[in-house]
């Protein structure tokens, strides 16, 4: 009696420890796999093994909309950015990011540009915020939902000490991407 109990156990947990997991995508992508780790060292990933794999691989939360455990339970991951919404143009959704983990299983559109004026009447800070600014329109005008800012470069005029009005342009260059 106590072997067939202790079989019955142990095809319980080698059933449990093959049950895989339902990784459901923004792009309407399915993968079957075993999720490993949720908050992988870099926070931004979830780790993974593909069903009949070995390697773990990572994707971007940004890429993933849902998890569906082996037991049942449902955990979303982010919600959907839906940029182009009854001819609403909503370019503040857009996610500028500079860490190249962030578009892991997403897909490139593009490169988007953008500058502030050589001579303006804008902090750096503020001109920053502007060049953001034009580079989630020109995203968005390409259907994106994530650009990964590749070159950021500030250009000081006059005095560099007294980061007066007019004294700094910001040009931007990063690649856009959509689910």
């Amino acid at each position: 009696m106590k072997s067939k109990i202790l079989v019955l156990v142990f095809c319980l947990f080698a059933l449990n420890s093959f049950s895989q997991d339902e990784i459901i995508l923004h792009n309407g992508s399915i993968l079957k796999a075993k999720v490993t780790n949720l908050n992988a060292s870099d926070g931004v990933t979830i780790a993974f093994i593909v069903e009949g794999e070995t390697l773990t691989t990572e994707l971007s939360k940004f890429a993933i909309k849902d998890i569906v455990f082996a037991s049942g339970r449902k955990q979303t991951i982010t919600e959907k950015i839906i940029i182009n919404q009854s001819g609403t143009k909503s370019p503040d959704k857009i996610i500028i990011t500079r860490n190249p983990k962030e578009i892991l299983g997403l897909t490139r559109i593009g490169e988007v540009q953008s500058k502030t004026a050589f001579i303006n009447y804008r902090t750096g800070a503020n001109a920053d915020r502007k060049a953001e600014d034009r580079i989630k329109d020109a995203a968005h005008d390409m259907d994106g939902v994530v650009v990964l800012i590749t070159e950021d470069k500030d250009y000081n005029v006059g005095n560099i000490n007294k980061k007066k009005l007019g004294s700094a342009q910001v040009r931007m260059t990063g690649v856009a991407y959509k689910y």
